[in-house]
């Protein structure tokens, strides 16, 4: 069911809507116009979502520039707290079209000289277009622990706010303006900044964009006395480019993999340290490298700034999961369900199956999570198989011999 199933996102300037669809409605195909926008105007984004997928919690459009995402993410995240959702889709969107065109460079400006985003490097003179979708699930921890859900990360706090007009320019950023959503964040995660082991930033590579987000967050943790150079900082941007209303929701699910898997990758493009920001005396230092990134006292916890032109940031913290017991180990058994149209559709499935489990990333909890799918996602068919087994070897051996007949 869909019920109490939020959805809040935003999306990137249509450019297909304008230039591919709606420059070609002449007058003859006025009627045409109507139907056109609504299926791709940013305005309806979350609500067809929402009609789509047969969702009937709250559906709202979230639109903040480059912070879109993860303001979006703040938005559920306070739904959920408010108790207006029990689950949501979270996250941002951003397709360039044509995908092929390149882009005027333009000295001291946002855009790289030469396609590569050197985030914190003496070399940062720009950022590069990207296109991307990312989409986060969202619930209440209790929530997700009673049903057994997967968690990849706890979203320990986040806050959001806007740098008012004390700085440079509408489209400059503020060093205050960072710093005070970052502390924000921490206060309601009820976090020590000595605790935070990562930070993914905005780190947009530009020559007024880094020596401040390195600035803001050198203020807000100012009252560490964790040290000196504890915490790696890295940004996905130097991956993928900056994805602008997405780019919020790609830094978020690198840091949730961040802290679930315990391992910090590289940021790339990086040599020299940028000059404009002494990092020797600061808490940070840029992970140029696959690092471990093992549990201390206190779980591995990150962190993820995102900051709009115009001046509305957000910040979030996340969490390392909480140790769980899967199905795999709660029950003894599973079920495996299969249902075809056909005798022969039913063999190609158990063939299928049998690859799957013959496959080496298959995961020792997997069996309960695919018999919970068999069991709940799929159609019921004339011919069935159900195959009960109490591990991936036995699963196996019935396949192969062929007793898992319709």
């Amino acid at each position: 069911s869909g019920a109490g199933i939020g959805v809040y996102a935003g999306v990137g300037r249509n450019s297909y809507l304008a230039e591919n669809v709606l420059a070609d409605i002449d007058d003859a195909q006025e009627r045409l116009w109507h139907p056109a926008v609504i299926g791709n105007d940013k305005d309806f984004l979350a609500s067809r979502v929402s009609y789509k997928l047969n969702l009937e919690g709250p559906s709202v459009v979230v639109q903040t520039a480059c912070s879109t995402s993860l303001v979006a993410i703040h938005v559920a995240v306070q739904a959920l707290l408010g108790g207006e959702c029990d689950m949501a889709l979270a996250g941002g969107a951003t397709i360039r079209m044509p995908q092929t065109a390149g882009y005027h460079y333009q000295q001291d400006g946002i855009l790289s000289p030469d396609g590569h985003c050197r985030a914190f490097d003496a070399a940062a003179s720009g950022c590069v277009p990207g296109n991307g979708v990312g989409v986060v699930v969202l619930k209440r921890l209790a929530d997700a622990l009673e049903d057994g859900d997967t968690i990849h990360a706890v979203v320990k706090g986040t806050a959001i706010n806007n740098d008012g007009a004390g700085k440079a320019g509408y489209t400059a950023p503020r060093i205050d303006g960072q710093a005070a959503v970052i502390r924000a964040a921490q206060r309601v995660a009820e976090v020590a900044p000595g605790s935070i082991g990562y930070v993914e930033a905005h780190g947009t590579g530009t020559v007024l964009g880094d020596p401040i987000e390195l600035a803001a967050l050198s203020q807000a943790f100012a009252d560490t006395d964790a040290g000196r150079q504890y915490c790696a900082i890295g940004a996905v941007k130097t991956n993928i480019g900056h994805l602008d209303t997405a780019a919020g929701v790609a830094g978020f699910i690198k840091a949730a993999l961040t802290v679930e898997h315990g391992v910090l990758p590289p940021t790339l493009n990086y040599a020299t340290p940028n000059p404009k920001f002494d990092f020797a005396a600061s808490p940070f230092y840029v992970n140029d490298v696959l690092r471990a990134w093992p549990a201390q006292a206190t779980p591995r916890r990150a962190a993820v700034s995102a900051f709009g032109i115009g001046g509305t940031n957000a910040h979030a913290i996340l969490e390392q999961p909480p140790r769980q017991e899967h199905d795999a180990a709660r029950r003894p058994f599973a079920v495996l369900l299969g249902s075809a149209r056909s005798a022969a559709a039913l063999a190609a499935g158990n063939q299928a199956l049998l690859e799957h489990l013959r496959a080496p990333q298959y995961a020792a909890q997997a069996l309960a999570d695919m018999a919970y799918t068999s069991q709940l996602g799929r159609r019921a068919f004339n011919h069935r198989r159900a195959l009960v087994c109490g591990d991936r070897d036995e699963a196996l051996r019935v396949l192969e011999d062929g007793r898992a007949a319709s």
